[in-house]
């Protein structure tokens, strides 16, 4: 077991429409929608909601820069205010406090023979 928690990201309909307005194709979105194009994020473990709400509060700007460049790398076209408010409005966060490893592997081998 891993000592880490997860937060699965979505997108409200919102964000979408801000896509929309930087030039990113309605097939585009149509597409990637349609394979419930969702992030998780590793955070430190959390098991109490004010955990949570405490860790999700100080973690939420890189969150939101990450899923703004993965979908639109230019920065210019950004909103000027990325603060908590218009995260919880383009975004569903959906926490995990409990995260296992399945795989058959040691995760830190795979990552030095990767490297």
């Amino acid at each position: 077991m891993l000592n880490r928690s997860a937060v699965l990201i979505g997108h409200e309909a919102a964000f979408y429409g801000w896509l929309k307005t930087c030039g990113i194709k309605e097939e585009v979105l149509k597409e990637r929608k349609g394979i419930a194009e969702r992030a998780v994020y590793l955070m430190p473990a959390c098991h109490y909601p004010e955990e949570i709400e405490e860790v999700v509060a100080d973690l939420f700007e890189e969150i939101f820069r990450r899923e703004l460049g993965r979908w639109q790398p230019d920065e210019k076209v950004w909103p000027d205010t990325a603060d908590f408010d218009l995260f919880t409005r383009w975004f569903t966060v959906e926490v995990f406090s409990v995260v296992e490893d399945v795989g058959r592997g040691n995760v830190l081998d795979e990552l030095k023979e990767g490297s």
